[in-house]
Parts: C-alpha cells; sequence; structure tokens
C-alpha cells in the first residue's frame, strides 16, 4: 500500500517509518514474550494500579489541604481587623464642624442647612 496523499514527494519517509515499526520477523520474539507473559499472569499480576497511589498521597494532600485553610482564615481574620481598624478610625477621627462652618449654618435657613451641610463635606 502506497498511499501519499498525505505528504506527496516523501515516499521514503513513509518506507523507513514502516520498517521501524513492523513487527518482529524473528520467531523468538514472540515465544520470549508469551513467556514474560505467562510469568506474569503466574505471578498473579502484582501490578501496581494508578489510584494505590492516589492513596499514597491521601494524608499529606490532606495535611496540605488544612494549612491552606488554615492561613486562608487567617488572611480573612486579618482583613475583617483592618477593615474595622479603618471604620473605627474613620469615625474617630472625623473633624468637628468647624466655626465657620457653624456660622455659615446659621445664615442659611432652615430648610437648607442639611443640604449645605452635606456638600460642605
Amino acid at each position: 500500500m502506497t498511499d501519499n496523499r498525505w505528504m506527496p514527494g516523501r515516499a521514503d519517509l513513509t518506507e523507513a517509518l514502516r520498517a521501524l515499526y513492523a513487527s518482529p520477523a524473528d520467531e523468538s520474539y514472540w515465544d520470549a514474550l508469551e513467556a514474560r507473559i505467562l510469568a506474569h499472569v503466574a505471578r498473579g499480576g502484582d501490578v501496581e494500579l494508578w489510584w494505590s497511589a492516589l492513596a499514597d498521597m491521601a494524608r499529606p494532600a490532606l495535611a496540605a489541604a488544612a494549612i491552606l485553610v488554615l492561613v486562608a482564615g487567617a488572611a480573612v481574620m486579618h482583613t475583617r481587623q483592618l477593615d474595622a481598624r479603618d471604620a473605627y478610625a474613620s469615625v474617630i477621627s472625623a473633624a468637628p464642624p468647624s466655626v465657620e462652618t457653624s456660622a455659615r449654618l446659621s445664615t442659611v435657613p432652615d430648610g437648607d442647612v442639611t443640604i449645605n451641610y452635606i456638600l460642605s463635606h
């Protein structure tokens, strides 16, 4: 079969790959392969399956997850403390209205006092 529609002009590469991936012609290869397979089956197929590797990693993974949760919780607590401290500081350090503002508010009619107070801050 010489179908070179995928790589025209590269028949030499196709033939080289076919030769490389061809099944062995030596009969002893197949006998050795059969012997290895039968020996493996006779041993009971002691194969470590992929989930057994996961089981070995379970304890360290749980410890890492617990540490991550603790660090994230500490970061959230610290952020909340900083927010509370900033909110408290903004309320405590708010400057009282100056004398000039109080004097000016006394000259404004009663209906506009609130609006002027809000706009002045």
